[in-house]
């Protein structure tokens, strides 16, 4: 039991800080997260959807200092139990999003790290496993250092985890994981699986069948559906419309990059925008947000962008009233991927992002240039 106990408290130590540190880096991007679980078409729980940022900022600490107290073998007890309510509820949430297809990524790693629902279910099962054995043996965990030492470990980590989330909340994210990061070819990351000669992922359609005559179901695929031409016997089989799903068939190469169009007055001015080697973006993914001093700068930087040789395209999801420059429209989910900032400067050059700043962060023309 005590070689159990050992084991268990070292990997669930190690994986809660890590999830913790990838969620603490990008604290607004699992607040978009939780917003989709609180939705009124998913948990329906709106009002929590206002809060959403201060529980993501509370998750992301609370995990790594858990992790921490496990690993040092500080207030085994609470720490035990503390562990064990926290991956209930995130195994209540994952099998949610898993069988009711609700929320496709449960965000457990931040943008780090991609898991299928049911990937994710199971990641949580085991270490609910985990959890349970050291609340069990919760007597032969030990504390790893004195206890000064360990008290001042736990409070560095706690401090550092709070500046990590400060620093990703009123800037940009220290690490960026997402397919938009500094140095990323955005060009390269539209390209299909067949435009770079990979397998891509392949569905396949569910159908739920009645039996008139018997009143039992089946499921079928697509294929068998069409091979066993059940369409043709309508006397016997009637299809349940509501429960057609699709789903994955074989995994395979997805494209990073999706629903990034510049949409200016009707025209796809992509290609444009990432084939010119000076591409000033501003992107504002909540219009109705922008203050009249917000407004003020980005025109002041089109301006002065567009007299030094920059082509400088406000991207945004609606009209947005005091800026003078035309708006292009874009995807709402790709703005917030893009860019953690509203607004937020990107700055481009051939396709390739050279450097991002967020609102508190404008930078001017000439520091943008620099990065050219």
């Amino acid at each position: 039991m005590r070689f159990l106990v050992q084991l268990s408290r070292i990997i669930v130590g190690v994986l809660f800080i890590i999830s913790g540190f990838v969620k603490a880096v990008d604290p607004i991007g699992l607040s978009f997260k939780l917003e989709e679980y609180f939705s009124p078409g998913v948990l329906n729980i709106p009002f929590l959807m206002d809060v959403s940022l201060p529980l993501a900022t509370f998750f992301s600490i609370f995990e790594i200092v858990l992790g921490v107290l496990l690993l040092l073998g500080l207030f085994r007890k609470f720490t035990t139990y503390a562990l064990l309510v926290t991956i209930l509820f995130f195994t209540f949430l994952t099998f949610y999003s898993a069988y009711f297809n609700k929320v496709t990524d449960c965000g457990c790693f931040g943008d780090a790290l991609k898991l299928e629902p049911w990937t994710s279910f199971y990641k949580d099962v085991v270490l609910t496993v985990l959890i349970v054995i050291l609340v069990i043996g919760n007597r032969y965990i030990q504390p790893l250092f004195i206890q000064p030492l360990n008290i001042a470990l736990v409070t560095i980590a706690t401090i550092a985890s709070i500046v990590i989330s400060y620093i990703g909340i009123n800037h940009l994210p220290m690490i960026d994981f997402r397919a938009y990061a500094v140095g990323k070819d955005l060009v390269h990351g539209m390209k299909s699986a067949e435009e770079l000669g990979f397998q891509p992922t392949t569905y396949k359609t569910l159908f739920t069948l009645k039996n008139k005559l018997d009143g039992s179901t089946i499921v079928v695929d697509d294929k068998k559906y069409i091979s066993q031409k059940l369409y043709q016997d309508v006397s016997v089989w009637e299809m349940d419309v509501d429960k057609t799903k699709n789903i994955i068939d074989q995994k395979g190469y997805e494209a990073p990059i999706h629903d990034f169009y510049f949409d200016c007055n009707g025209e796809d001015k992509t290609s444009y925008y990432l084939s010119h080697p000076k591409v000033i973006l501003i992107v504002v993914p909540f219009a109705e947000r922008i203050t009249a001093a917000q407004s003020t700068r980005i025109n002041s930087i089109t301006n002065e962008g567009r007299a030094k040789g920059f082509e400088v395209v406000v991207v945004s999801n609606n009209p947005l009233k005091e800026v003078t420059s035309p708006i292009c429209f874009m995807d709402q989910t790709t703005m917030k991927t893009i860019i953690r900032s509203n607004p937020g400067v990107v700055l481009i050059s051939n396709g390739v992002v050279k450097a991002k700043y967020h609102d508190n962060d404008f930078p001017t023309v000439e520091q943008l240039a620099q990065k050219l």
